[in-house]
């Protein structure tokens, strides 16, 4: 006579069966998910570029602040390339010559006439770059939310050395 309840094989099959089925079928693949860890390094990486050609805008029509600023600007030029290793130079310098594609939209931006305020609109900048960076680091990978959390903390630094510091 033959067994008629679940034996310890029969569910042993059943369960590896319902593994491979969820491995499989469940959740987007490598590929998808490093798709998407490339998009959310790109768009912070697009950020921080954004924020460079401010620096660069602001550099451009107040050398005077050249002291206090270049510091900052060199951190974010540092936060783009952490964020894009792949390229193999540096962002250039706001001194560079030819002009780089980021000093040719720096001139776009309309800069305050006013030092101050043209420091104002940065830290107003930087805020922004740094709430986007805290944002993503939500759903981003570990290592990936690392940098985010360092790159937003590094801003919301900057943004206190703009507006409480003695930058302007």
């Amino acid at each position: 006579m033959g067994r008629t309840g679940t034996t310890r094989r029969h569910a042993l099959i059943a369960g590896g069966a319902g593994l491979l089925t969820a491995c499989s079928s469940e959740g987007p693949g490598p590929a998808a998910v490093k798709k998407a860890d490339d998009t959310r390094r790109l768009r912070a990486a697009r950020d921080s570029r954004a924020l460079l050609v401010e620096y660069d805008a602001v550099l451009d029509r107040h050398p005077d602040l050249a002291g206090a600023l270049t510091p900052l600007r060199t951190a974010v030029a540092a936060h783009v390339r952490a964020l894009t290793p792949a390229t193999p130079s540096p962002p250039p310098a706001p001194s560079s010559s030819p002009p780089s594609a980021s000093a040719t939209a720096a001139g776009a931006l309309a800069i305050a006439d006013d030092p101050a305020d043209a420091v104002k609109t940065l830290a107003a900048a930087e805020r922004r770059t740094a709430d986007a960076h805290s944002a993503a680091l939500l759903d981003a990978p570990p290592e990936l939310a690392r940098l985010l959390a360092s790159l937003a903390a590094a801003g919301a630094a900057h943004v206190y050395l703009l507006t409480k510091g003695s930058v302007s």
